[in-house]
């Protein structure tokens, strides 16, 4: 057996146990919830839906190593002459077999949060004044080409108080068996194309219209307990987080 394989394999067994799942998803030493905070929101806009607290975290659905295809175009043309009676001809291009992604885990998960709304809702449209062209000429005022001025209210406060929402949270992760970020961004940003493309395109929810169809969780496994090695796990963190992706870190099985 591989070592990619003795990975994947002994998290897979480990994730059977839906405590180990949780722990994933809300490890003991994250009391504030960032990690599931960071999973929303590559999901739900950040400028639409201020996150305050996570309240709880509930997986409904669990699988190993599902197929998604790579989505594949077809080009056709077709040519004619005139009359249509003397020629006729067409051509159709059918590229290989798409390739076949696999996700190690998927989880279809329920967040409930309380949160505040970003943005405020459009409270006025007022015309601009009429302007001139270059050479002094009125400009036309047909109406849609006149400039309007937009005013927005202010979001209304947040409210500790007020019932919490339930944000559907579909949660995409890959293992790998080592620290090697150039092939995990790789792998992580051809998954999520072929996920995007195969997926619907998301409903909007309580949480507003969502950004992506997954949020993706990487696992890598943990390494030494000096300070070296926790930078190491900082900056990999970092650098995943700047392409949207979540960064973990487990002790190998």
């Amino acid at each position: 057996m591989t070592a990619t394989n003795g990975f994947t394999d002994g998290l897979m067994l480990r994730y059977l146990v839906p405590d180990h799942v949780k722990s994933l998803l809300v490890p003991g030493t994250d009391p504030q919830h960032e990690r599931v905070r960071s999973l929303l929101t590559s999901v739900y806009d950040p400028a639409s839906l201020d996150i305050r607290s996570v309240e709880s975290v509930e997986v409904v659905h669990k699988e190993f190593q599902t197929a998604v295809h790579a989505s594949i175009a077809v080009h056709g043309s077709w040519d004619k002459t005139i009359p249509t009676a003397e020629q006729a001809r067409a051509t159709v291009e059918v590229p290989a077999t798409p390739p076949v992604h696999w996700i190690d885990m998927s989880l279809e998960t329920v967040v409930v949060v309380k949160a505040a709304s970003a943005g405020g809702l459009l409270a006025s449209v007022e015309a601009e004044a009429g302007w001139t062209t270059a050479d002094g000429a009125a400009a036309r005022q047909d109406a849609y080409e006149r400039p309007y001025r937009l005013r927005y209210a202010e979001p209304p406060p947040f409210e500790p108080t007020a019932p919490a929402r339930s944000l559907p949270l579909r949660v995409s992760a890959l293992f790998f068996d080592r620290l090697d970020l150039a092939d995990a961004l790789r792998r992580l940003g051809q998954a999520k194309r072929a996920v995007d493309a195969a997926s619907p395109q998301p409903a909007a929810h309580d949480g507003g219209a969502p950004l992506a169809s997954s949020a993706w969780l990487a696992v890598f496994p943990a390494v030494a307990t000096d300070e070296p090695s926790r930078t190491t796990e900082q900056l990999a963190g970092a650098l995943l987080a700047t392409q949207g992706y979540v960064a973990a870190f487990e002790t190998a099985p």
